[in-house]
């Protein structure tokens, strides 16, 4: 029976691969966040049927402005979780409040584990360094 993966299981596995990276922040500053978010959503329904996942939410850009309410929803929660805060003036940085060691036992009870979210955040990383033009 496949696992059902949730868009917050989904960015608390994002965020906490970044912080096994060395990350502490990750910016929310305009379209290339949200366009780097939905770069790795395709990568998780990419990978999902294979890992045994039944993806439970989508991640669609709104045309106009760019971002994504569900991504705003999840981000949202995570800071309820104590996951991130948004501390500075504007809200635009996410700035991660654990260590790689909490990372790691957070992900470790995620569906799909730790390559799953390894290859999400290559992709979501490899779309935000990419030269805006």
């Amino acid at each position: 029976m496949a696992h059902d993966v949730t868009v917050d299981n989904f960015m608390t596995g994002l965020i906490a691969t970044c912080a096994l990276r060395g990350m502490s922040t990750l910016s929310l500053r305009g379209d290339p966040f949200f366009e780097a978010i939905a770069a790795g959503y395709g990568e998780l329904k990419r990978l999902a049927p294979a890992a045994d996942l039944d993806v439970r939410f989508a991640v669609f850009l709104d045309e106009l402005y760019g971002d994504s309410p569900v991504v705003r929803e999840a981000v949202s929660s995570a800071v309820q979780c104590n996951l991130i805060s948004l501390d500075n003036p504007e809200y635009q940085d996410m700035r991660i409040k654990f260590g790689q060691e909490e990372a790691a036992h957070l992900i470790e009870g995620l569906p799909g584990g730790a390559p799953l979210y390894a290859a999400v955040a290559d992709v979501y990383l490899d779309h935000r360094l990419q030269p805006v033009t």
